[in-house]
């Protein structure tokens, strides 16, 4: 769907997460949103990112981190580890449009969430916002919604996607 050399995607992962699965997640976004997966590369959490108390990573800052201090553009971060953002007990993932997102295999199960997610976190940095039909950019404030939701985007989705790609900026 995405044509241009300049949307095309970095993932950076965890290096406890296996290639095998970042292979599979890339592939899917990939014939998702019609881009290339331009580089593969292992990152390690940043350690500055933990809350203690939480035995969590803020994933604001992670997400920061590749924007500001890598001057990151078009990538998703997946990470191991249990994220959270202030006032949310957790999140799965986190995406700033026309930049990246950060995600986490920490709650997800399966290589089919892990897949979801993955797409829907790229969905918002291609500027999709959350969706109310069988989509899979639906909002997932559980693991059930977001084990229950499609792996598609649906129709409205696409559309969106078409029109959002003009609006992205160089």
């Amino acid at each position: 769907m995405i044509n241009s050399k300049k949307r095309d995607l970095t993932v950076f992962f965890d290096p406890k997460i296996s290639l095998d699965e970042i292979n599979t997640i890339a592939e899917e976004i990939s014939c998702t949103y019609g881009i290339q997966i331009i580089e593969k590369s292992e990152l390690s959490i940043i350690s500055s990112a933990l809350n203690k108390s939480r035995n969590q990573y803020n994933g604001q800052i992670l997400l920061n981190y590749l924007i500001e201090n890598k001057k990151q553009r078009f990538f998703l971060w997946i990470v191991k580890d249990d994220l959270y953002i202030p006032f949310r007990n957790f999140v799965f993932g986190l995406a700033t449009k026309n930049y990246g997102a950060v995600l986490t295999f920490h709650r997800l199960v399966s290589i089919n969430m892990k897949i979801k997610e993955s797409i829907h976190e790229c969905g918002h940095i291609y500027g999709l916002n959350h969706c109310k039909n069988n989509c899979v950019m639906q909002y997932s404030s559980s693991f059930n919604e977001a084990m229950n939701k499609p792996l598609k985007l649906c129709q409205k989705c696409q559309q969106s996607l078409v029109s959002s790609i003009d609006t992205l900026q160089d």
